[in-house]
């Protein structure tokens, strides 16, 4: 398999809006991520980047296959958020890197439909329901600011 760079977007929202500017508090529930259901299958939403592609239009051709209004700030890049990287089976050289990119939070909960079959294939995911490190990592780092992590398969690495 070829190495890829996957660029994917964090869209949140609050379980409680009133919780907002604090949603990684413990006392009270916990945002929610969007996902996208494929083959029974939840994950972030993402493509993958091209050759000279600039982030930021890898960001919006996310957004446009989802349905979904860019985000709020067309002027500026969606911000980085964390970067991933997975190793191949051979030799530990890197074959995957994701860079989760700042997709905002909707205005609304409503998530549009599918292209032609009319069911939803956008999802809601609890955050303690997420199974990609690195998504919960990204809205620790929307939310509380600095440096963008970098993880090692998931896992932060030390001083990056």
């Amino acid at each position: 398999m070829p190495r890829q760079t996957w660029v994917n977007l964090l869209v949140w929202h609050p379980e409680d809006p009133l919780n907002s500017l604090n949603p990684l508090g413990l006392g009270g529930p916990l945002p929610r991520v969007l996902q996208v259901v494929r083959d029974g299958e939840a994950g972030p939403p993402g493509v993958i980047l091209r050759p000279d592609e600039p982030l930021r239009q890898a960001a919006a051709r996310v957004t446009a296959a989802l349905g979904l209004r860019a985000p709020a700030q067309p002027a500026q890049p969606a911000p980085l958020l964390a970067i991933d990287q997975r190793p191949s089976g051979r030799g530990g050289d890197v074959e995957q890197m994701v860079l989760v990119l700042d997709g905002g939070t909707p205005p609304t909960e409503e998530l549009p439909p599918c292209g032609g079959c009319g069911r939803f294939h956008l999802v809601w995911t609890p955050l303690e329901e997420v199974e990609q490190p690195a998504l919960v990592h990204a809205l620790r780092a929307r939310v509380r600011g600095g440096q963008p992590p970098t993880l090692w398969c998931g896992e932060p690495v030390a001083g990056g």
